[in-house]
């Protein structure tokens, strides 16, 4: 007979797994989410806002850009000049998707750059991921991507921007430990039987020992191999990159509105604008006119951020409910 459930062995595995799983989901698994949706954020800006944005935090750390405006009319391509200490350095910032990965050719390029212009060093900073290969090629090159681009340009983010970013971490963090406490008392049930299970009747052993030995089983036949459906294996994967165009092309709309100094996807659900000039509800359906071009994004949420100096605070705003 089976001995009965264990109280206190289920309580203990319950407590201890949701204590663990709560620590690494609160104070590990939120930072990755901030961090995460920040570098998307970034990824998400225009080539030349990314570039000021790193240049304002080089500058805290006691680097001048040369020729900001001049540098940035030669695109992408262009390496900008930074004095420190009287010694030049080149900064390359490349624009790329958050999940898209840069190789050795960029390096490289930065690497001839400095070389050629005979400099003390260079600087590259990027959203996407830099590869193995290529931070070996770097040398003395400092690279920054991920993490470490997220610490060195968060500050330099509106307030407003990244408290929408912690906020929404935590939300999520919130739900992932719900779930794992959940996972924590199923855990704590089996856990309680499992003592009940590994114990015997008495006499049990004995009887097993005396009894015959029977004749050998005969081996089982092997089980026929599954046979693949083929609906499941002709079905064709949904396009992973629609989503990230479609913000793209929002972007890229709303920032050639006059009135629109600069334009970011802060979450998934929203979208930050600062503006140059405080404007009326018909400019902002300028904005609702570009979003209902896509059924995914129409609903977002506007954060309409006001220009220097003006005395109107933040509003927000939405085209269409869900």
């Amino acid at each position: 007979m089976l001995a009965g459930f264990s109280p206190l062995i289920a309580t203990v595995v319950v407590v201890l797994s949701g204590a663990l799983a709560t620590a690494y989901l609160w104070l590990v698994r939120q930072r990755q989410a901030e961090t995460t949706a920040g570098i998307e954020a970034l990824a998400a800006m225009r080539w030349r806002e990314f570039s000021r944005l790193v240049i304002e935090a080089l500058h805290a750390r006691g680097f001048v850009a040369e020729s900001v405006e001049q540098t940035l009319e030669h695109g992408p391509q262009a390496e900008i000049r930074l004095v420190r200490e009287g010694r030049t350095w080149l900064l390359a910032c490349k624009q790329a998707g958050a999940r898209s990965r840069l190789g050795a050719a960029s390096v490289r390029e930065l690497i001839e750059a400095v070389r050629f212009n005979g400099a003390a060093g260079g600087i590259l900073a990027t959203p996407a991921r830099i590869e193995a290969d290529a931070r070996k090629l770097a040398g003395e090159l400092d690279l920054y991507d991920g993490t470490a681009l997220w610490a060195l340009v968060s500050q330099m983010l509106p307030s407003s921007l990244r408290e929408d970013l912690t906020a929404n971490a935590r939300k999520r963090s919130v739900r992932e430990i719900a779930i794992a406490w959940g996972g924590a008392l199923l855990l704590g049930l089996i856990a309680g039987f499992v003592p009940g299970l590994m114990q015997r009747e008495p006499g049990t052993e004995a009887a097993v020992d005396s009894a015959p030995a029977s004749a050998p089983a005969a081996p089982a036949s092997s089980p026929a191999a599954p046979v693949a459906d083929p609906a499941l294996t002709s079905a064709a994967p949904a396009d992973p990159n629609r989503e990230q165009f479609e913000r793209g092309e929002v972007i890229r709309a709303v920032s050639a509105l006059p009135w629109v100094e600069r334009v970011m996807w802060s979450t998934a659900s929203t979208l930050v604008i600062q503006q140059r000039e405080d404007v009326s509800q018909m400019h902002v359906q300028e904005v609702c006119a570009v979003l209902n071009r896509y059924d995914f994004l129409r609903a977002s949420r506007l954060q309409l951020q006001p220009p220097a100096g003006s005395e109107r605070t933040v509003r927000f705003l939405q085209c269409r409910s869900y």
